[in-house]
């Protein structure tokens, strides 16, 4: 069959794929596959077998769409049906992506939680083998003042069988005056009653001793049990570091083959018109996943970081600033002076929140603040739910950490690109996004200090320019980072 076709019909079936790749459904943190082919957010208390599960699922109905894939032919008819395979690739690539994401979560808080277990088993080791030394040592002291003591009450005894009942009264009969029996008298009483106490503290020292023995054998068991403890931490914690091995090369297969497809629908969206309808009606479907973006983000940032109510730390997480101070305002407290560690050369500002600036380039403005905003494409008024970076030459130059933490998710998204959150204990987390290809340098599972490089400015995923999105989120939740957090250099 012989297809003829207008430019513009060319045009409205190449929006068309276009429209269909972009717009499949944006998947974030933690992703589960439902029998009616559709996904939905994971329990956090799903085992790594159940997480399993849903991966070969996915792997299995993602063979069977690359069959379909190979299956068809160039005809134009067919694109349709090509596109929605595509698409379901790339959803269930996603998917994979960030069920490994969680896999590598779940399997670094086992590995950090039994690191702490086995420094308590340690220190109760020797605790309990200090316990064990001072008790064995106190029971030979026993035992010596047990032996001497028997010794004696044996050389007593001998003495009073050789001298015999008759000593004693011909011993009182002699006196030579009564004085002299009073007196012998008395000291046969006090001869009596040493015989008498040293009985009774022989038996004292059986009975102390005894329960020393019994004492020192519970302390051994329990020392066994320990030991016994430890050695099953030591071997979970060694397979959890083999498993997160094998989970990160997974990981790492997963997330090039989803950065190719992504690739190829980020370079067909830059050959469309952008003032034709068809362009706004993409970018507008990718604010509306943007927006479902950040409520999945703040269920994964629950599910994968902190709390405000965990037990506060030393630092300050979270600025005491006036909630209604205004956007770049002054902030308090901010000739602390930094850390001492290797990233930080005493130039930057800290601010009274703990964190510095996340860019050193000059002539950094606001290309678009948090808040309500009217799009610059679409003219639709939503929520932009991070603080824009631009400048003159932005792009490629260095992303860093506001603050020490530890790395949550990294990895390149369809819509933020390569993105990278990053958890600082007591609920506050930062977020980077649309970073260079190749530029994030921190895995899931790094601890990062303040200062420390995780990658460049670029503008990958649903970005227009090369810019830095910067958020700060509370509990998961969005608050503006220019207001008592970080303000422009």
């Amino acid at each position: 069959m012989t297809v003829t076709m207008s430019v513009n019909d060319l045009r409205r079936r190449l929006l068309k794929v276009i429209a269909l790749i972009i717009a499949v459904s944006t998947v974030f943190g933690v992703t589960a596959y439902a029998e009616d082919g559709a996904t939905k957010a994971a329990p956090a208390t799903e085992s790594l077998d159940e997480l399993q599960s849903q991966y070969d699922k996915l792997e299995e109905e993602m063979s069977q769409n690359q069959e379909k894939l190979d299956q068809v032919q160039d005809d134009m008819d067919a694109q349709e049906e090509v596109v929605d395979d595509l698409g379901n690739k790339i959803d269930d690539t996603q998917s994979q992506v960030n069920l490994l994401l969680t896999q590598q979560n779940y399997l670094n808080n086992e590995i950090n939680n039994a690191e702490k277990q086995i420094g308590v088993i340690s220190s109760q080791l020797t605790s309990l083998s200090e316990e064990i030394e001072s008790t064995e040592n106190y029971i030979k002291e026993k035992q010596a003042l047990l032996d001497a003591t028997y010794d004696l009450l044996k050389m007593r005894i001998r003495a009073m069988y050789m001298a015999g009942n008759g000593s004693t009264l011909e011993f009182l009969l002699t006196s030579e005056d009564f004085s002299t029996l009073l007196t012998r008298a008395e000291l046969l009483v006090r001869v009596a009653k040493h015989d008498n106490d040293l009985m009774n503290s022989l038996s004292s020292e059986i009975d102390v001793l005894a329960q020393l023995e019994k004492e020192l054998s519970a302390d051994i068991a329990a020392e066994k049990k320990k030991r016994d403890e430890l050695d099953t931490k030591t071997q979970n914690l060694e397979k959890n570091k083999a498993d997160i091995e094998e989970n990160g090369k997974k990981l790492a297969e997963k997330q090039a083959e989803l950065e190719k497809e992504m690739n190829k629908a980020e370079k067909e969206l830059a050959n469309l018109d952008k003032e034709s309808d068809e362009y706004k009606a993409i970018i507008s479907k990718q604010e509306d996943e943007l927006i479902a973006l950040s409520a999945q983000m703040e269920e994964f940032i629950k599910n994968n970081g902190s709390s405000t109510t965990d037990k506060p730390s030393t630092d300050t997480d979270k600025p005491s600033t006036d909630t209604d101070k205004p956007e770049g305002g002054e902030t308090d407290g901010e000739e602390e002076k930094p850390k001492d560690n290797p990233y930080l050369d005493g130039t930057e500002t800290v601010f009274s929140s703990g964190m510095i600036f996340p860019l050193k380039c000059s002539g950094v403005y606001i290309s678009s603040p948090y808040g309500m905003r009217t799009h610059p494409v679409t003219g639709v008024y939503k929520l932009h739910t991070g603080t824009d970076f631009c400048a003159s030459g932005i792009n490629g130059k260095t992303v860093y950490a506001v603050k020490d933490g530890k790395v949550i998710y990294a990895q390149k998204h369809k819509a933020y690109g390569n993105f990278v959150i990053i958890d600082h204990g007591n609920g506050v987390s930062s977020c980077y996004a649309h970073m260079q290809d190749g530029s994030m340098k921190v895995s899931v599972g790094d601890k990062v200090l303040q200062g420390q490089p995780i990658g460049k400015v670029g503008d990958t995923g649903y970005s227009t320019a090369p810019h830095l999105h910067f958020e700060i989120r509370i509990d998961g939740s969005t608050t503006n980072p220019m207001n008592g957090y970080i303000k422009l250099p």
